[in-house]
């Protein structure tokens, strides 16, 4: 099994990896890679949120059997690995041989870590290496038992009905609202609230492990994909002072479907972010009522989101709102320690 390590996709290669991934999702049902990753990808460049990342590409002969993706933050922070199989070349090794890739990467980092550390001063520890699994297949947890990773996160989707057309289903309804007096909602404006969201959005999820990196190359890729609608970006602002001042905001996604000629039925709840100085104002679910309202009125019948399982206060939230969990992502996590003496 070859396994090519590249820090930039070729034209073709690109081609390959999303056939792989859309192939993948039709046998199980669920996306094998995440959107960030997906971006990546698609635009053939590493992440816009790491310090480094690289793509890796397993062939039997010529053809792609198997793709992964690193990501590697700053020093002593963990890597994050995503991982997809062709279908047709599923217990062959092609997902033992793209991990072990990783693995292979994050031990090559620490060597040159190690080469740039004074020998008085102590150097790198063991790296940790953090895997998706989405969908929480069968596949990924047999093969983390086997491996050594262990599960250390849990990202629901949830969902709920849109309908309001049919009185049996009451949870279709959405609640009244009404912000607090000096605050008002509008929509985004491309080329004037990017900074001001950053801010926000960093300092609402400073502790988040993706959404709290969030970069204007990162905003700029989402604004430019076809399916970003800032009369769905709402912001609500403090107008009490001289300045507005963005409180919240909720970021919702019409989620396109495979073929382009059929119309969408399903919206995401894509983020919702409240400022931590306005907490407590109830900003989170009034914004969250008013994107899942506009999400109506484009004709969509369902609402989906992700969210942490431990984020109690979310899906408590959420819950009331009418959204069920739906399905499951996994993190599995493992430490690979470097034999490399200094």
């Amino acid at each position: 099994m070859q396994v090519d390590k590249v820090e930039r996709l070729s034209a073709g290669q690109r081609s390959e990896v999303l056939t792989l991934s859309r192939t993948a999702e039709t046998v199980d049902q669920v996306a094998p890679l995440s959107e960030q990753v997906l971006l990546a990808a698609r635009g053939g460049l590493p992440t816009g949120t790491t310090t480094g990342s690289s793509h890796f590409l397993a062939y039997a002969g010529t053809h792609l059997a198997g793709y992964a993706h690193l990501q590697r933050d700053g020093p002593g922070e963990a890597a994050t690995g995503e991982v997809v199989v062709d279908p047709a070349c599923r217990r062959q090794g092609v997902g033992t041989a793209l991990v072990h890739a990783l693995e292979e990467a994050l031990e090559d980092a620490f060597k040159d870590a190690v080469k740039n550390v004074p020998e008085n001063v102590p150097g790198p520890g063991a790296h940790v290496l953090r895997l998706w699994s989405h969908g929480y297949l069968d596949s990924a947890r047999a093969f983390a038992l086997r491996d050594g990773y262990s599960k250390v996160r849990e990202l629901w989707q949830m969902r709920r009905s849109l309908r309001s057309d049919s009185s049996q289903d009451t949870a279709a309804s959405l609640p009244a609202v009404s912000l607090p007096e000096g605050f008002r909602t509008r929509h985004f404006i491309v080329g004037q609230d990017e900074d001001a969201w950053l801010r926000m959005n960093a300092d609402a999820f400073v502790d988040h492990p993706e959404q709290g990196r969030m970069t204007r190359d990162d905003l700029d890729r989402r604004i430019a994909e076809p399916w970003f609608d800032a009369n769905g970006f709402i912001l609500t602002e403090d107008t009490r002072g001289l300045t507005p001042v963005l409180a919240a905001s909720h970021w919702t996604k019409v989620v396109a479907t495979e073929n382009p000629r059929i119309r969408p039925t399903q919206g995401e709840v894509y983020v919702v972010g409240v400022d931590p100085a306005y907490q407590g104002l109830g900003l989170g679910r009034a914004v969250t009522v008013l994107g899942l309202a506009h999400l109506r009125e484009q004709g969509l019948t369902d609402a989906m989101l992700y969210v942490d399982a431990d984020n109690r206060a979310a899906v408590a939230t959420y819950s009331q709102l009418g959204f069920v969990r739906f399905a499951v992502d996994v993190m599995y996590s493992r430490t690979v320690h470097p034999s490399v003496p200094r």
